[in-house]
Formats: C-alpha cells, structure tokens, sequence
C-alpha cells in the first residue's frame, strides 16, 4: 500500500507551529521568525513535502468552484439542504460553481481537484472526507466548528448554540414546566456538544435519551414513547433534526395533549413545523444565511494575504408557537 502523501498539515504539526505560519515558512513570507523557518523547512525537507501546486496557484489561477461537505444523510434533513442552496445562491452571484461532494467510507483521499477552497458544515475529523479536506492545503470554511479541526479551519460562522438552550429551558420553565425531558443526539458535532452540555447541567435535572444524528421516526417514537414512560414529564425537547411530528404523535397517542399537558418544543426549526397541530415552537437557525456568510468568507479569504483564522457567531431566533403556551 502507497504511503499516504505528506501534507502542510503534518509538517505543522511535527514543526510545531500553526498551518499558516507553516505555509508562510513554506512561501517564504513575512510573519514568522528565521528560527521557525529554518525549522519548518527542515521539517518539509525530513518528511519529503511537495508543494501542493494547485493550491499554491490559487491567488493566480483559481478554478472558481467551491467544493461543499455535508453530514452523512444530511439531504433528508430541510436545514441541510436550506444550507446548500445558501451556499449555491452565494457562490452564484460571484460567478462560481458549487461541488457537492461524495462521501468516504475509508481513508481515501476526496476529490478536491478543480475547486479553490471548501465549505463544510457539522463536521468532524473522524470522518475521513472531511480529514481529506483538511490536509488539501485549501482554505477551508465551516459552519459550527469543526470537532478536532483545530486551526486548520480557515474561518467559521458559529451559532450560540449554549445560550440558545438556556433561553429556551428557561422559556419552558416560564410556561410552568418543572420536570422537562429531552431527546438528544450523540456526541461527536460542536453544535450537539454545546446543546447537551447546557441540558446536563440544567436544574432541575432533564432526563435524556440520546438517538442517531439522523433518526428515524420509530427511532424518536421509542425515545420518546421510554422518557414519558420513565418520568411524569410536563415538557419535552426534541433536539435531532425531524423529530418534532414523531414526537408529537407519539404524545399523542400516550394520551398527552401539546401544548397543555405536555410543552413541547423542538431545537431545529422545519417548514412545517408551522403546519403542525399544534404548532411547533423552535429556534430559527438560518440555515441559508449561514450557507451564504460561509461562502463569503470563503471568498475573502481568496483576496487576504495572510488571513487570520476568524468566527462570525450567530444568534438563533426562538420562535414560540402554541405546543409551548398553554391556555391560563
């Protein structure tokens, strides 16, 4: 088997220092001292590192594509693909094109010829693809931070995904609730982690049950069907995307009615969230706005010398509706 290619990722590392200054050492350009580039260019020399040409060029002879990097199953998932097209709207009015890219099952490196940079969104190192992505020596863009990326992300826009949950525990607690149940998905995004830190931490305690990032309905249905079964609970938060129609129905036909026995709010807000009976309350993320502010940072990064890793972080907009205000 071919030894894996060596990439400015790994002489960051064994150098010691940060992707760009690597890369400044690399280039040959101001802002970093002799010692760490007599270092790093020792280091590249060790390891046997080849200067990505594509990526070198990108200043001069850009292909205008962006690759873009979704979650495993994320098109079944409305915010998803509202963050595509927020992607694809912006690259379309600066004359780009937008490459969804395939995912890796293996350690095979992705198809990152012909773009000039990446957009990934919910990802995390582990998953190969996105591991390929890193080491492209490409700029890189993500929405949420990327878990275990470090500062090999170029910039991101961020959601307060903490401070959302507490104000919508707190808006639960507001409308009477006092014994709250939540359904959460698994570690292992930055967004989720924030989420269910906040809800562990939480007086009084919320009971959990964690399901797949992506579940199935009968998936919620069992979540949800064992936290009433264990707890007699007054409020319930559904935090996977597409939970919320399982979860009612499912309280539904326990014999518990939203919205007055029973508070239910869900964390991603849907399209039909609103259609729902009760409607739903939850947070507006802005899924194509976020896509779109991706993209233009991306962009800017094109046209900086030496852009330092930046955050743009966003606050989502709770939307109440009737499954959280009980009639007085």
């Amino acid at each position: 088997m071919a030894a894996r290619k060596k990439t400015l990722h790994d002489v960051a590392a064994a150098a010691g220092v940060s992707i760009a200054a690597a890369s400044f050492a690399l280039r040959d350009k101001a802002g970093v001292s002799a010692e760490t580039r007599e270092r790093v260019l020792a280091v590249a020399r060790e390891l046997g590192y080849v200067v990505n040409a594509p990526a070198r060029s990108l200043r001069t002879a850009r292909y205008g594509a962006v690759g873009l990097h979704l979650p495993s199953g994320a098109t079944r998932l409305p915010y998803y693909t509202e963050f595509a097209f927020g992607v694809v709207d912006a690259a379309d009015r600066r004359g780009l094109s937008v490459i969804l890219l395939p995912h890796r099952d293996d350690d095979a490196a992705p198809p990152t010829a012909f773009v000039d940079g990446f957009i990934v969104v919910d990802a995390t190192t582990e998953d190969p693809g996105v591991r390929g992505i890193l080491d492209a020596d490409r700029p890189v863009v993500s929405g949420e931070h990327v878990v275990g990326g470090g500062d090999e992300v170029s910039a991101s826009v961020v959601a307060d995904h903490a401070s959302a949950t507490r104000r919508l525990l707190s808006h639960l607690g507001e409308q009477g609730a006092t014994r709250i149940g939540a359904v959460l998905p698994p570690p292992g995004t930055a967004w989720s982690d924030a989420v269910t830190a906040v809800v562990d931490a939480h007086e009084p305690r919320v009971e959990t049950r964690v399901i797949p990032f992506v579940p199935t309905a009968d998936e919620v249905d069992a979540a949800v069907t064992d936290l009433m079964d264990a707890a007699p609970l007054d409020a319930l938060v559904v935090v996977p995307s597409g939970s919320a129609a399982p979860a009612l129905a499912a309280a539904t036909r326990a014999g518990r009615t939203v919205g007055a026995d029973l508070l239910l709010a869900a964390y991603v807000d849907e399209p039909m969230h609103a259609l729902l009976s009760p409607a739903v309350t939850s947070f507006d993320l802005e899924p194509r706005e976020l896509g779109a502010a991706c993209l233009s940072l991306l962009a800017s990064l094109w046209d900086d010398d030496a852009p330092e890793a930046r955050v743009e972080t966003t606050e989502p907009r709770l939307i109440v509706r009737a499954s959280t205000q009980p009639r007085r």
